[in-house]
């Protein structure tokens, strides 16, 4: 039987997860590949994250380089995250013609061309599937599935946590620090949050997928992202009383010739198939010129979900490795030359949701309205609140599409008028 050996680097909650699974399934695999993979060497720093894992001390190091120096090792799978020194690692891998498999959404998102550019070079593999979604094999579904399609249209749930607090405000009429407390008990967020909320995690991802669905590369400073921190209870309850559900959306999609790619809560349409994601689940919504709408679903959040598309990375360029065809790189990446940038978020053109606080006196409605006529802004519905004693006035609106920077000049206007208590909240609507 064929053997391949695997250099694992590091054992955080995937790694560990990738350690478990491949030992406890290395005879499933066996008979399902008819491949042995043989754990190699392993680099951890941590020995409190090896407890309990049955691993020879003869393949333990603290050292990543011995990894990498392993003449042996035919995979090296980079766990370690953040941009430095896994790049410096994966590159190197490369350069000693070394398949990789990594999980490393930020690395990718930043230098994904570099390393895909290496791997052409030195004629390896690089294995990316638990970048993005967790168990959802959407990498695999571009690269492959959808290989004769022009991909228009990415619309992706990329952040488990979000999706999950997001969830928890629609379902149990809860506050957003509540939900975020639950998603901490339950282990779907750090104890600082911030990468998740901040909707950081989910532009690194749809850089990802811009990147392979669309051939552009994108950096993700360049990607306009919102986070679901400023959504309110009255938000989640007036959205579904229109038919909607705030959903965290990570949008990338063709407009003419440009890319129009952001990141932030939406509202989008209560029958929609996306609407219908809880929890900690992920979903991307692709939309081909062949293949028309496909619709991935399954597990973003946890280290299992994370392990499974690692170890489907594997057990494919193992495949590759074992094959009459020997050991069978990456093929060259193509970059669209018909996108010619992207947009920018004062460009976009679409619907929007928006709260006021006001101060209950004659008058305030038709100053609104007229600020935002003055700005060529459309509304199709209003609606006020009743209020609270002693509380401003919300007044909700949702307008026909306009162009986004438009609306902001508006809201500046509208926000330093005197009877508006606070800002106001700006959600945008696709549909």
């Amino acid at each position: 039987m064929k053997i391949v050996n695997i250099g694992l680097i590091g054992c955080g909650n995937v790694g560990n997860s990738v350690l478990r699974a491949l030992l406890s399934k290395k005879k499933i695999l066996e008979n399902k590949i008819g491949i042995s993979i043989r754990l190699a060497k392993v680099a951890e720093k941590a020995k409190k994250r090896l407890k309990g894992a049955r691993i020879p001390k003869s393949i333990l190091t603290k050292n990543a380089d011995a990894v990498l120096r392993d003449p042996n090792v035919d995979i090296v799978v980079e766990l370690i995250g953040g941009v430095h020194p896994a790049k410096e690692i994966i590159l190197k891998a490369i350069s000693q013609k070394k398949h990789v498999v990594t999980a490393n959404k930020a690395l990718l998102a930043e230098h994904g061309k570099d390393i895909f550019k290496a791997a052409s070079r030195f004629g390896v593999s690089v294995g990316f599937e638990a970048s993005v979604g967790g168990a959802v094999p959407v990498i695999n579904v571009i690269k492959n599935s959808l290989v004769s399609n022009r991909i228009d249209t990415i619309y992706g749930i990329l952040n488990g946590t979000s999706n999950f607090i997001l969830s928890r405000m629609s379902e149990e009429n809860c506050s957003f620090d509540r939900a975020l407390s639950e998603a901490k008990a339950k282990g779907l967020a750090e104890r600082n949050p911030r990468l998740d909320i901040s909707g950081e995690d989910s532009r690194h991802k749809i850089a990802i997928l811009a990147l392979l669905g669309f051939g552009m590369g994108v950096k993700p400073a360049d990607i306009y992202a919102e986070g679901i921190d400023k959504i309110d209870q009255m938000d989640i309850y007036c959205a579904r009383a229109w038919g909607y559900e705030i959903k965290p959306l990570a949008i990338a999609k063709r407009v003419s010739s440009r890319l129009d790619i952001r990141v932030h809560p939406t509202l989008i349409s209560i029958r929609s198939l996306l609407a219908n994601v809880k929890d900690e689940n992920n979903a991307i919504y692709i939309q081909g010129d062949m293949a028309g709408d496909v619709l991935l679903h399954g597990k973003g959040a946890g280290g299992a979900p994370a392990a499974s598309a690692v170890i489907s990375d594997i057990v494919e360029i193992s495949k590759n490795i074992s094959s009459s065809s020997g050991r069978k790189g990456m093929s060259k990446f193509k970059f669209d030359k018909s996108l010619k940038g992207i947009y920018r978020i004062n460009d976009v053109n679409t619907r929007f949701y928006l709260r006021f606080s006001a101060i209950d006196r004659p008058g305030v409605l038709s100053e609104i309205s007229k600020a935002l006529a003055d700005n060529k802004i459309s509304i199709a519905i209003v609606t006020q609140k009743e209020r609270k004693k002693g509380q401003p006035v919300p007044i909700i609106m949702l307008t026909h599409e306009a162009r986004e920077g438009n609306l902001n000049k508006a809201l500046a206007r509208i926000d330093r008028m005197s009877f508006i208590a606070k800002k106001t909240v700006k959600i945008r609507i696709e549909r």
